[in-house]
C-alpha cells in the first residue's frame, strides 16, 4: 500500500530532524505513580514470532540509549482504534461498561480474520514505530464498523478526535529522558529501515481500558472476541 508507506516515510523525515535538532518529546510520566492517563482501546497482540526480530532490535538500541522505555515483548500490539484517547483522571467508573462492550462485540461480529506485514521502522519525535502493512481493507471495514457501532449507540468518544487512524504500525520505544547519543542511535534504526520482521495473523480482539502506553499492569479487559473464521 504505498500510500502508507508515504505516511512512514514522511514520519520519518519529520521525527529524524527533531531528534537531530535535539527537539524531541520526552514523556516524563511514563512508570510515574502521578500518571492518571487512561482510556479505553480495540487492540491485537502480537504473536511472538513476530516479536522476535523486534525484541533484536530492540536490545541492540538499549546498548545506546539505556534510558528509554522498552516495550515488553508480551505488550507489543496493534492499535485498531483509540475509542476514549488517554485523558488524564478518566476512570472506568466514568462510562457504562457494558454498553461500550456490547458496542465493541457487535462492530466485530462478522470480521474475519486479517493479516499485517511488519517490515522496517520509522520514528515519531516521541516514539519508534514498527511498520505494519495490512494485506487488504479488512482492517479499514473494521475501523469504519467500530466508528459506526459507537456512533449508532450514542456513546462518547474520541474516535479520530486527534487524527484519522491509518496504519498498521507498532510502537516499540517511547522517549522518557534525553538522549545519550541521538547520531548513534538513528544510525542503528536507518539499519532496520527496511528489516522484515514477519507476518501477524490477527485472529482476536480485545477491547481494554488502558493507560497510555498500554502498560499490562494497568490494563483491564473489557471484552474479547475472535475473529470469524473464513472457510
Amino acid at each position: 500500500m504505498p500510500e502508507i508507506q508515504k505516511i512512514y516515510d514522511d514520519m520519518w523525515v519529520n521525527a529524524i530532524q527533531c531528534i537531530k535538532d535535539d527537539k524531541y518529546g520526552v514523556d516524563n510520566l511514563i512508570n510515574s505513580p502521578e500518571d492518571t492517563r487512561r482510556g479505553v482501546t480495540v487492540l491485537s497482540y502480537l504473536s511472538n514470532d513476530i516479536g522476535v526480530g523486534i525484541r533484536e532490535l530492540l536490545g541492540e538500541l538499549k546498548q545506546i540509549e539505556p534510558d528509554q522505555y522498552y516495550y515488553p515483548t508480551n505488550e507489543f500490539h496493534l492499535t485498531v482504534l483509540s475509542i476514549i484517547t488517554c485523558v488524564k483522571g478518566f476512570k472506568l467508573s466514568d462510562i457504562d461498561v457494558k454498553a461500550y462492550s456490547d458496542a465493541f462485540e457487535q462492530a466485530v461480529e462478522d470480521i474475519g480474520p486479517l493479516q499485517i506485514r511488519y517490515t522496517g521502522v520509522t520514528a515519531s519525535p516521541s516514539c519508534i514505530l514498527v511498520q505494519g502493512f495490512p494485506d487488504n481493507e479488512q482492517l479499514n471495514i473494521l475501523r469504519d464498523k467500530l466508528r459506526v457501532s459507537f456512533k449508532k449507540l450514542n456513546l462518547y468518544t474520541t474516535i479520530d478526535l486527534r487524527y484519522e487512524i491509518s496504519t498498521a504500525h507498532c510502537t516499540v520505544v517511547r522517549f522518557r529522558a534525553p538522549l545519550r547519543n541521538r547520531y548513534a542511535f538513528i544510525e542503528l534504526l536507518s539499519k532496520y529501515r527496511k528489516i522484515e520482521f514477519g507476518t501477524f495473523e490477527v485472529n482476536r480482539l480485545d477491547f481494554v481500558f488502558n493507560n497510555w502506553y498500554q502498560d499490562l499492569s494497568v490494563t483491564k479487559l473489557l471484552s474479547s472476541k475472535g475473529l470469524k473464521i473464513i472457510k
